[in-house]
């Protein structure tokens, strides 16, 4: 299969925009409850702590999935992958219109965490196929753009519409949007060449996936910026609107900044990474670790009265940070295993990394209801990520697959 090389125009590939463009309408979907919060939580007469387990259990859908699609991913191809999965997403979509109790809502999260699960393996397996390593974080980073995009998109128009009918009517306004992407995406994109692989050879698969130290190490790593980076997400607009007194169109705004952030971090961060710093991605890990923590620090100091665009200044730099590692993450994984085992290294390194917002988010909320304030909260998510960001410069990352493919 041809491979790209460097070229200005390489934004106008075609194969980048639609992984693109499949990210970002399924980030939509995955992320489209969090804008809605505040009306869920109403609807539903929630505590900070249920507010948790929905994130918990969308993540958990992604993380039982994680592994098997990374496998059908290296079988059957991306395209038959996504295709499914973004199909069996628009009939889960359509059912948050008659869901009526909070434990069938949970599970319509975790079906949507299911359906959004073979989204990372998929492209990510697309873009280390028709990629080269000199432009391959750039790239990486601009189909990851996709996911703050989604959900910058979503935080726009999901309240619109929830605030002229319910929140119920958004969900079905995502079911219709992916639909329509899962049409043309049929219509538009040709099957590509699969690489034969013994279905014998699963469980030997895993067993060599399981022992890259590499691998391991960097999902470790990532266990706690998925923690933060989910913890600033759910919670940034309750915060606003509860303990600074922000109201709700402000505060949603807010978390339209944060994402926007996030779309230029992913961007920036890996261009930084290939121009700058011979593509080093654990010291530019570490370096967004750092910042993070400290931003989140800053965060806690702000006084009451502190002026909004100081705040929406501040937040749009915590969606650079917090939210604009996951491009540098996923070529991580995938350039720490053989080229035959990228799906089932994204998919593995996924499923664990989910721990971190199956875990971190709802025990972020238990956090909030205990202290009954968010500033203990932050303060754990500060130092943890400030500690994690340290380490990555004490112990770096070592990737050996960046060298070998530049030599051959």
């Amino acid at each position: 299969m041809e491979i790209e090389t460097p070229s200005r125009s390489i934004i106008f590939n075609k194969h980048l925009v639609w992984m693109l463009l499949i990210q970002t309408v399924t980030a939509m979907a995955y992320y489209g409850y969090i804008p809605l919060i505040p009306m869920i939580e109403r609807d539903f007469k929630l505590n900070k702590m249920e507010i948790g387990w929905m994130t918990s259990f969308i993540f958990v859908g992604s993380s039982i999935i994680a592994i098997p699609s990374g496998i059908l991913v290296d079988r059957l191809g991306s395209r038959k992958v996504l295709l499914i999965f973004t199909s069996c997403l628009v009939v889960v979509l359509s059912c948050f219109a008659i869901v009526n109790n909070f434990w069938l809502l949970l599970i319509l999260l975790l079906l949507i965490g299911v359906c959004y699960g073979s989204v990372t393996p998929g492209t990510n397996k697309h873009i280390m196929t028709h990629f080269s390593i000199l432009n391959r974080g750039t790239i990486m980073g601009l189909k990851q753009m996709g996911v703050p995009l989604g959900s910058a998109l979503g935080t726009i128009t999901l309240p619109f519409i929830a605030y002229h009918y319910n929140w119920r009517a958004s969900m079905l306004v995502l079911a219709a949007i992916t639909l329509l992407l899962v049409v043309i995406y049929y219509k538009t994109i040709e099957p590509e060449i699969i690489e034969t692989v013994s279905k014998s050879t699963i469980l030997m698969d895993l067993s060599i996936i399981l022992k890259n130290k590499a691998l391991i190490h960097t999902i470790c790593i990532i266990f706690f910026f998925i923690w933060v980076q989910l913890s600033v997400m759910t919670y940034l607009v309750v915060y606003f609107i509860q303990d600074k007194s922000i109201g709700f169109a402000l505060a949603t705004a807010s978390l339209v900044l944060l994402q926007v952030g996030g779309v230029i971090g992913r961007a920036l961060w890996g261009w930084i990474n290939d121009k700058w710093m011979n593509r080093d991605r654990s010291k530019i890990i570490g370096i967004i670790g750092l910042s993070s923590g400290f931003l989140l620090i800053i965060m806690i100091a702000l006084p009451t009265s502190f002026s909004l665009i100081g705040i929406y200044i501040l937040v749009f730099l915590l969606g650079i940070t917090t939210q604009g590692w996951n491009g540098i993450f996923v070529v991580m994984i995938s350039e720490v295993a053989p080229k035959q085992y990228i799906g089932l290294a994204s998919g593995v390194g996924l499923s664990v990394v989910y721990l971190g917002a199956i875990i971190g988010t709802p025990l972020s909320g238990k956090l909030i209801d205990l202290q009954h304030n968010y500033t203990f909260m932050w303060a754990i998510c500060a130092v943890v990520i400030l500690l994690v960001g340290l380490s990555l410069f004490l112990k770096p990352i070592k990737i050996n697959n960046i060298t070998e493919e530049i030599i051959k």
